[in-house]
C-alpha cells in the first residue's frame, strides 16, 4: 500500500518543470488533496486482494467463499452424550440435570421411572468437547429429585466436540478440489467420512472383506482412535448397519465398514536445559503440545514416527534452551506405523538438568 506522501512525491515528479511544486501554490496543494483520496483507494484495492485468497479469510468470509464453490458447509459443533446409571425408586424427568465434579452439566432428554435401577440418556448442556468425560465422572445431582439415590456414568460420554476451525474447514475443502470424489471412488468415502462432525484423518481400504465391500478407518479431529460414538455416526451416515442397502451415502451394493485407527503409543524421555522464564510443570506441559500435535499431523499421511522430528518438536518448545538423551518409544530410531495405526502420546519423562 502507498502512503499519501509518496503518491504526492510521484506525482509531482511526473509534472513539467514549469510548475511550481512547493506547499501554497495549487500544483502542491491539489495534487496533496488528490494523493490523501487515492491513499484509500489503494487501501481498499488491497484489502480487496487480501478477500480473494481464502487463506487470508476466517469465520463467515471464509464460509462465503467455499460454499458457493463446494457445497461444503463448516461443520457445527456438537454436544457430548451417554447413559447413566440410576438408582432408587422415583421419576427423572425430561430435563432433570445431573453434574460431574468438575461442574459440568447433563441433561435428561427423556423420562425415566425409576424402580431400583434404570438407565437414563443425557446431553451435555454445553456444546465441544468439555462434556467428554471417562467412566464414573458424572456422580451428581445440582437439584435433588425424590426417590433418587445415586447417579454414574459406567461407560465414557462422549461426541462432543468444538465446531470446525478454519484451518480445518480449508483443508477440507482443499482435499475436495485436490482429490474429485465420484461415483463412490475412493476419494467419495473419504469425503463422506470428514462431513461427520469430529472425524479430522480417514483412511480408505477397498475390497478388505471381498467385492463391493470398503473398509473405512478413522480417527479424531485431535489425532486419536475415533470413540465408539463417532465410529458408528460414521457408519449411520456412510452405511448404517454395513446393509450395502443404498440407506446411507454409499450407493446400492456397497458394503462399507467403519472401525476407529488403532492407536500406537510413542513415549518420551529426555533431560532438558530450559531458560529461567518459565517453568519446570508448564514446560512439560508444552512438551508435551508440542509432540502431541506433530503425532496427530502424521496421522494416516506417513508409516513412521520421525526420531529426528519428535527432538525438533522438543526444541521448538518456548522454554526448551537444549536437550539431550533422548529416547522414543525406548529407543533411538524410527517408529513404525501400520496401515490402520495412529500414533499417540504415551508416557512422557522429562528430567531438568
Amino acid at each position: 500500500m502507498s502512503q499519501a506522501s509518496d503518491i504526492l512525491t510521484e506525482m509531482l515528479g511526473n509534472m513539467p518543470g514549469s510548475y511550481q511544486k512547493t506547499i501554497g501554490f495549487p500544483t502542491y496543494d491539489l495534487l496533496a488533496a488528490v494523493s490523501l483520496r487515492m491513499e484509500g483507494t489503494d487501501t481498499a484495492i488491497d484489502e480487496a486482494k487480501q478477500q480473494l485468497d481464502p487463506e487470508n479469510l476466517h469465520d463467515s468470509a471464509l464460509d462465503r467463499y467455499i460454499y458457493p464453490r463446494s457445497g461444503l458447509e463448516r461443520k457445527a459443533a456438537t454436544f457430548a452424550h451417554g447413559r447413566l446409571t440410576v438408582t432408587g425408586t422415583g421419576t427423572v424427568e425430561q430435563g432433570t440435570l445431573f453434574e460431574s465434579g468438575g461442574g459440568v452439566q447433563y441433561y435428561a432428554t427423556e423420562t425415566v421411572a425409576i424402580e431400583g435401577e434404570g438407565t437414563v440418556p443425557v446431553t451435555c448442556t454445553v456444546d465441544g468437547t468439555a462434556g467428554n468425560l471417562p467412566a464414573h465422572s458424572v456422580t451428581q445431582m445440582p437439584v435433588a429429585v425424590q426417590g433418587i439415590a445415586s447417579c454414574d456414568n459406567p461407560e465414557p460420554i462422549g461426541g462432543g466436540y468444538a465446531e470446525e476451525s478454519d484451518s480445518e474447514y480449508y483443508a477440507r475443502y482443499l482435499v475436495v478440489l485436490r482429490t474429485p470424489a465420484t461415483s463412490g471412488n475412493i476419494y467419495h468415502y473419504m469425503q463422506w467420512a470428514l462431513e461427520v462432525a469430529g472425524v479430522g484423518h480417514v483412511k480408505v481400504f477397498p475390497r478388505v472383506q471381498g467385492v463391493n465391500t470398503v473398509d473405512v478407518v478413522i480417527a479424531d479431529n485431535a489425532g486419536q482412535p475415533a470413540s465408539p460414538v463417532l465410529v458408528k455416526s460414521v457408519q449411520d451416515y456412510i452405511d448404517p448397519d454395513s446393509e450395502g442397502a443404498g440407506r446411507g451415502q454409499a450407493p446400492i451394493g456397497a458394503q462399507c465398514f467403519v472401525t476407529a485407527a488403532t492407536g500406537k503409543a510413542i513415549t518420551v524421555s529426555c533431560t532438558v536445559s530450559k531458560s529461567d522464564t518459565v517453568t519446570e510443570d508448564i514446560l512439560t506441559s508444552g512438551i508435551k503440545e508440542s509432540v502431541a500435535a506433530y503425532l496427530a499431523a502424521t496421522v494416516f499421511t506417513q508409516d513412521y514416527i520421525s526420531y529426528a522430528q519428535i527432538g525438533a518438536a522438543i526444541m521448538d518448545t518456548p522454554g526448551v534452551i537444549d536437550y539431550a538423551g533422548l529416547r522414543v518409544s525406548g529407543g533411538i530410531v524410527n517408529i513404525a506405523i501400520a496401515e490402520r495405526e495412529c500414533p499417540v502420546l504415551g508416557e512422557v519423562t522429562i528430567t531438568y538438568g
